[in-house]
């Protein structure tokens, strides 16, 4: 594995009623957690709040952060580690909108969608590790109200 350097993303989990917001990618169809890279002097959680900006033009609430997901993978024939920080984020005045439109994409590759719940199994969401912790959260959270924060570490040998 060349040794290209460890990527630190800062990404959303953004909520309304049973339906999560994704980022697609157009080409490949795949879909993710909105976010992006965390610039050098960046807090993550400013870098979250600065990506949905610059990506969707939203104007958000950076809360919690909930998960640490740790991940080594091959993408285009390179190696990929990657660190997502992921961020219960809230958009203002989201309770005004019972069923709100996608918020449209300022760059050409992603598109974003709301996913309800029962759909994210099967909506190509990546990692599927962070997909299914999502899915338990969000299960866990209607009924306990809580969200807690979690750590998933993959792909690693248990070499040390």
């Amino acid at each position: 594995m060349s040794r290209s350097g460890i990527e630190i993303i800062a990404r959303a989990l953004i909520r309304t009623g049973n339906s999560v917001l994704l980022c697609r990618n157009v080409r490949k169809g795949y879909r993710f957690l909105p976010g992006g890279h965390v610039e050098l002097g960046e807090s993550a959680a400013a870098a979250v709040a600065r990506e949905l900006h610059e990506e969707a033009g939203l104007e958000v609430r950076v809360g919690d952060l909930l998960l640490v997901s740790e991940a080594l993978f091959e993408q285009g024939g390179k190696s990929r580690h990657e660190i997502n920080l992921v961020f219960h984020v809230e958009l203002p005045h989201q309770s005004l909108l019972a069923y709100p439109t996608p918020p449209i994409s300022r760059e050409p590759k992603i598109a974003f969608d709301w996913v309800p719940e029962p759909e994210l199994g099967t909506a190509n969401f990546l990692p599927a590790s962070v997909r299914d912790w999502v899915r338990s959260r969000l299960a866990l959270s209607a009924q306990t109200h809580l969200f807690g924060s979690g750590w998933i570490s993959e792909g690693f040998s248990s070499e040390e």
